[in-house]
This record gives C-alpha cells, structure tokens and sequence, in this order.
C-alpha cells in the first residue's frame, strides 16, 4: 500500500462481508480479494461467522504444513445462513471432508484404495466418449445452457458408473443428482433439499446393497472398508458415499460451465488448443486455476498460531481463499490472463497436504474430457444470453451458460 487511493481501496475491501452470498452473483470478489492480497498479510473480516480472511499464496501454504494445528471438524465453510453453521459440526468426524487425525488418515486409506490407476485409465476412456456424445447433441440443439446440456450431466453419469448404480436405478439417480446440484448457494429450493434427503437415503440402500451383494465399485469399497481394523460404519460409509456425488457433481460442472463462457472470452487460447500449439493437459490446469470451482475452505485453530506475522487464537475460524491464491501475483506470472501455454502450474484448486481433494484424479478426467471435446467439436461460440453467476461463497461457478455453439 503506498498512497491513499490504495488504503481507501483497502479500507473498503476489509468492510465486504465475504459471507454474503449475493457478492458472488459478480465479478467483485476477484477485486476484493486483490486488493487483500495487497496488504501482503490476513485480515479479519466480518459476516455470519468473523474470521481470518488468508489470500496471499504463501500463507495458505504455511496453514496447511502447520495442518495439525488446525480443525475442520467444525465445518469446512463458511456458510451462507445460520442453518449452516450446523451442517459442518453434525458431520464431523464422519465425512473426510471435515475429520481430523488419526481418523482422517484411516478414512482417506479406505477411500484411496477405490480409486485405483487401472479405474482411472478406464474412466479416461468411457468420459471422454460421454463428453463427445454431450457436446455433439449441445451443437446440434444450439443455442443451449451449457450448464444443463453438458457440464451438469456429465459427472452425473460418471458418478453412476464409479459408485456401480445399478442400470435399472440410473435415471432416478440422474433426477435426483440434477436436481440436488442445479445451483447450490443462497437461491437453494427446497425441492433441492429434498433431493439431497433423498440421495441420502439412496446411498443407504447403495451401501447395505453392496455389502450382501459386492462389485468392482468405490461403493462396494466403501461398504466394506475398515477402520481402525474394524468394519466402518455404514453412517460414516453413507455420508462419504454421499460426498463423492457432491464434490464430483459440483467441481466438474463449475469449472467446466466457465471452461466453456471462456471459449467467448479467451478466443486466442482456445484457436491455440485447436491449432495444437497448446495441449489438452496443460488448458485443463490453466482452467482449473483460472477457474477453481472452491471459492474457499475453512478451518478452526487448536492452538494459539502466527501466521504471515498475524498472531491468530484458539477457536478463530480461519478461511483460506483459494482463488485468490490462484490468481497471486507473487506465484504466477499475468494471473488475470488465462494461458494454456503456461508452464509448471502450481494452483491450489485441490487444496494441498493431507486434505488435498482425494477425487482430484477424477475431476481432471472430467473436466479434460470435456475441453477435448469442445476442442475437437467446436469452431466458435458466442453468447445467446446472459450468463447467470452462483450466489454461493463457497462454490464459484455459473448457474447458466447459454450458448451458441458452430460445429468444426
């Protein structure tokens, strides 16, 4: 900070409530969270819950090597209404997402075992085949929301095959993911809730199913795991089974939604994927950086800790803004500029440590699925409408993305 102009700039930044949903329906938190970054260390900031806003690079790399004295059994978000709040606590200690040491590491083994390099290669295979086929039917219906025509259903379908969904349950799974994950955030229906009660339920059923009647599936893994060398709960099974259709269902489709708005708004990199002087590997992390579908990830302090020479305390709620880190100007060179070109990519849109994303694998397939085939399919776009953001703090993403798409 070196003039009035930029501590003004600061003082208004630090008075956004970065909990408010609605601020993400714009493009305004990519400018609160520069002008954070300027002041070159955490800040607190206000909003349903007060916390230590973190969004330089560096110091969410020094959280996550300090890892154990930090929690995120108290939930791994902010939360957007005070029903939240409560969300995260209720799972604790039963979703790897928000479990800490030692049972974090026997859930994350029990999990790992499932997504093996033999599955990985044939789930290559099988969704670059399904992105063909979306892609292909989104051009011939153009204009479409390439949110509902492509970027929703795809994980959709993979989560099926991966979780071993029965044929003869599919489509009432697909419903259920479709509605469940059509728009997360602040405009969340109820019928929305519903679905996820349901879905809830199904992987119940899924899981006592694959226990009598085990298949080559990460739901029959999950059935029949182990913890602490005894057979893990099936609450603990559900709940994981659950958030394996959550996480795949929303990164895939949040990313690859702006993946393709930025074949209208970055032109030059996509001429170059299609020209080849770029790759398929190289765009997908350019966008998964550019575009990281997780706003942020929270976590509690166990201890008293310093961090970027900010002394944070016992109990603080601490968030560590992902996209910010993204886009830090002290890591990446031009970071406002997507550039499948660019080399050595080190984004955190998985996280980092012990709690990077355990599906990662996954989600890359998915979404290179998908840009491969808008690569290979598609000539130009342009907008046939006005693309509508997500009122969400958590995820970042679009709820729409109507397009008109010319075939190649």
């Amino acid at each position: 900070m070196t003039d009035n102009t930029d501590y003004d700039l600061l003082d208004r930044a630090l008075q956004v409530d970065l909990t408010d949903e609605k601020l993400y329906a714009s493009e305004l938190p990519e400018q609160v969270w520069r002008t954070l970054r300027a002041a070159g260390k955490p800040v607190r900031s206000h909003g349903l819950r007060d916390h230590w806003a973190v969004t330089r690079y560096r110091h969410i790399e020094e959280v996550y090597r300090q890892g154990g004295r930090f929690s995120s059994e108290m939930g791994m978000h902010l939360g957007e209404k005070k029903s939240d709040t409560l969300a995260g606590p209720a799972a604790g200690g039963m979703s790897l997402l928000v479990t800490d040491a030692p049972a974090h590491g026997e859930m994350r083994r029990a999990l790992g075992a499932a997504f093996t390099p033999g599955l990985m290669r044939k789930l290559t295979e099988s969704t670059l085949d399904i992105a063909r086929a979306l892609v292909s039917k989104a051009i011939d219906e153009s204009p479409v929301d390439f949110v509902d025509a492509v970027a929703a259903p795809l994980p959709a379908i993979v989560i099926c095959d991966l979780l071993g969904v029965p044929e003869s349950d599919r489509d009432h799974v697909l419903r259920l993911t479709r509605s469940a994950f059509s728009g997360s955030g602040y405009a969340t229906s109820n019928s929305q809730l519903a679905a996820h009660a349901e879905l809830f339920g199904y992987t119940d059923r899924l899981i006592r199913e694959k226990r009598r009647n085990p298949g080559e599936d990460v739901a029959t893994v999950l059935a029949n795991a182990t913890m602490y060398g005894k057979p893990m709960q099936r609450e603990i099974a559900v709940m994981n089974c659950h958030d394996l259709i959550a996480g795949g269902n929303e990164t895939t489709r949040h990313t690859s939604g702006a993946a393709a708005l930025s074949m209208v708004t970055h032109r030059e990199a996509w001429q170059g994927l299609r020209e080849g002087r770029t790759d398929v590997a190289g765009a997908t992390e350019e966008l998964l950086r550019f575009e990281a579908p997780v706003s942020h990830v929270m976590r509690v302090l166990l201890e008293d800790t310093e961090i970027g020479g900010v002394t944070m305390r016992r109990g603080d709620y601490v968030t560590l803004w992902l996209r910010s880190a993204n886009r830090d100007e002290d890591v990446f060179d031009r970071p406002e500029e997507l550039r499948f070109d660019r080399n050595g990519s080190r984004h955190l849109a998985f996280g980092h440590g012990a709690h990077y994303c355990i599906a990662a694998a996954l989600a890359r397939i998915e979404v290179g699925a998908i840009v491969q085939a808008l690569a290979e399919q598609v000539a130009d776009a342009e907008l046939a409408g006005v693309p509508r953001r997500l009122e969400s703090n958590f995820f970042r993403g679009y709820r729409t993305v109507p397009l008109v798409l010319t075939r190649r």
